[in-house]
């Protein structure tokens, strides 16, 4: 057995990514940049009018006001994507829409509704300092800045960004393959019939959402029954098609827990057998040639806890992530939690949310090996190590949300 922090250490230490490719900007969503973006040119590349108004020379509106406005002869009227005609010069001014490049000549603008004005001339109200109002070119991005780095995920700010600089394909990480088996005589297809002693096959479902979540492509390969020749068959099955391996089920230590003899069996050398941490405890955690094989517990909530809290950060590495480790931070337990576990690493699985200025874990009442009802929702999970007795309601805990 080991400890929690040296589970996900030794699997952060195994994963690498699985290789890059472009694709088109439509498709980047949320995938992860393998290129740093620095900009070649400016934005907006021009100075430009922030609101429908006049451009004028500020020098003309000296000693402006309510009382003494300034009257300005309106040379010309532009919207957004025209440019003038004509230079403003002294006593002119020019109509311009939002949007539309400063003229030649101006160097201030003002609003509509700050002025008095017909189709010839415009009365100024106020006096401007060169620049007032303006949006200078280069404003939001000037050319050379560097706007990701590899390892971000392209969300709709960064889709806008890379468009407005006219870049259409971008270098990303390829999204690994996870193979995914479920094992277990008492296991039936959630197609079928419900018998006595079954259960449904909800790990397929909870281990593909879970590695999707964070970026991968997955394949079932199958259910096997209690049989290490089943399993073996799989394994085999799931090496021909992926980068890596999860299953669930099989790595207690019963007398029909029987994947780790046959990850051995096919080639798999294991690195540990069991983390120091509830749920989750049981698992094996194999490699052979620099792939993983990650064989998780049975019980929904174990598999899930193991999968997020050991397995994330190596899976979010093959991914392509930069940041890949949990960010830890503290929470605020809004109830009593009475089991903490000691020495063992007890993951608490919530609701976060912010509360007079803190975050808050909203801490599910259930949170056995088999509940995985709790889970629906929970986008946290708090951390208790090396605590003895019930932690008070109120209490701050470290924790870390999951899909940061």
């Amino acid at each position: 057995m080991i400890s929690y922090k040296e589970a996900v250490d030794l699997l952060v230490g195994y994963a690498g990514s699985v290789g890059t490719g472009i694709l088109d900007l439509e498709e980047c969503s949320g995938r992860i940049l393998a290129e740093d973006i620095i900009a070649k040119e400016s934005v907006p590349h021009f100075d430009r009018s922030p609101y429908d108004g006049y451009a004028f020379r500020a020098a003309d509106t000296l000693g402006a006001s309510d009382h003494t406005p300034v009257t300005l002869k309106v040379i010309e009227n532009i919207r957004a994507g025209q440019m003038a005609e004509s230079p403003v010069e002294k006593g002119t001014a020019i109509r311009l829409m939002t949007g539309a490049p400063l003229p030649e000549g101006a160097d201030a603008i003002c609003k509509y509704e700050d002025t008095d004005f017909t189709d010839e001339y415009v009365r100024i109200k106020q006096s401007y300092r060169s620049g007032d109002n303006v949006i200078r070119a280069g404003e939001d991005i000037k050319t050379g800045d560097r706007l990701a780095g590899a390892g971000s995920r392209v969300d709709p700010g960064l889709s806008g960004v890379l468009a407005s600089l006219g870049i259409l394909s971008v270098k990303v990480y390829k999204k690994p393959v996870a193979a995914i088996i479920t094992t277990g005589d008492e296991v039936t297809d959630p197609k079928e019939p419900l018998l006595p002693a079954k259960i449904r096959n909800s790990n397929r479902y909870i281990i593909g959402s879970a590695l999707k979540m964070i970026g991968f492509e997955t394949v079932y390969t199958g259910h096997a029954s209690d049989s290490k020749e089943q399993i073996s068959g799989l394994i085999k099955k799931a090496d021909e098609v992926s980068d890596i391996i999860i299953s669930t089920g099989g790595v207690s230590v019963g007398d029909y827990d029987l994947v780790p003899d046959a990850m051995t069996s096919c080639g798999y050398e294991i690195m540990a057998d069991r983390v120091d941490m509830k749920p989750g405890m049981a698992c094996a955690y194999g490699i052979k040639e620099g792939k993983m094989m990650l064989a998780l517990s049975g019980n929904p909530a174990s598999a899930l806890t193991n999968l997020q809290c050991v397995c994330y950060p190596a899976l979010k590495k093959m991914a392509g992530y930069a940041v890949y480790e949990h960010e830890i931070t503290d929470f605020i337990i809004d109830h009593e939690i009475k089991k903490t576990g000691g020495h063992t690493s007890r993951f608490v699985r919530g609701c976060s949310r912010i509360e007079d200025g803190k975050l808050c874990l909203k801490a599910a009442a259930a949170q056995g090996n088999v509940v995985i009802s709790s889970a629906a929702g929970a986008d946290a999970y708090g951390i208790l190590t090396g605590m003895k007795g019930p932690v008070a309601a109120g209490s701050a805990i470290p924790g870390f949300l999951i899909y940061r």
